[in-house]
C-alpha cells in the first residue's frame, strides 16, 4: 500500500545491487508515472536526484552485503527528508533494514566471490506481483496498451506458423 499510495517512487541499489534495483524500475515504470531509478554514479550526483524527495514519497532500497556506504547515507538522506524508507534486504542486521518503516527480506549467500542474487530476484517478483494485483483494472489497462503498441511497431519478432 506504501508504494501504491507513494506521491513518488525511488528505486535504490549500489554495487551488486544496482541491477536488482534496474529490473524493479524496469516494470515499475511501466505500472507508475511517478519512478525514479537512483543512479548512484558518484556521491554528488545522488542528492540531486533527491532534491524533491520528502513526506509522501517511498525510497525501495536494495541493500545486501558488503553493504554499500552510498546506500546508507543515500537512505539517511531520504529519512532525514521525510521519506518512507522499504528495503529489501537479507536480515534484520542489515543497516538499510535499520534504517526502513517496512522491510522485504531474502537471503543472500556468498558461495564464492560471486554473490547468488536468486532469491532477492524471486523476492522482487514477488512484489511486482504485489504491487500489480493491488492497481489490478489500472496495470491491466496499462499492459493491454503497451501490448497494443509493441504490435503495431513490431517490437518483438513473432515466430511464423510455416
Amino acid at each position: 500500500n506504501r508504494i501504491v499510495n507513494a506521491r513518488h517512487i525511488y528505486i535504490l541499489g549500489a554495487r551488486s545491487s544496482t541491477h536488482l534495483a534496474g529490473y524493479l524500475h524496469f516494470y515499475m515504470q511501466m505500472m507508475f508515472e511517478n519512478v525514479t531509478l537512483v543512479q548512484s554514479n558518484a556521491a554528488g550526483e545522488i542528492f540531486e536526484q533527491l532534491l524533491r524527495i520528502g513526506p509522501g514519497d517511498v525510497m525501495i532500497a536494495i541493500s545486501f552485503p558488503r553493504y554499500s556506504k552510498v546506500t546508507m547515507n543515500t537512505v539517511k538522506f531520504a529519512q532525514d527528508r521525510g521519506a518512507t524508507i522499504v528495503a529489501i534486504t537479507d536480515n534484520e542486521l542489515s543497516p538499510v533494514y535499520q534504517m526502513a518503516e517496512a522491510a522485504l527480506l531474502a537471503p543472500s549467500e556468498m558461495i564464492s566471490f560471486v554473490d547468488s542474487m536468486v532469491a532477492p530476484l524471486s523476492l522482487i517478483n514477488a512484489l511486482l506481483i504485489a504491487v500489480g494485483s493491488r492497481m489490478r483494472s489500472d496495470v491491466s489497462r496499462t499492459f493491454a496498451e503497451l501490448e497494443d503498441i509493441w504490435n503495431a511497431y513490431g517490437v518483438f519478432g513473432k515466430m511464423d506458423d510455416e
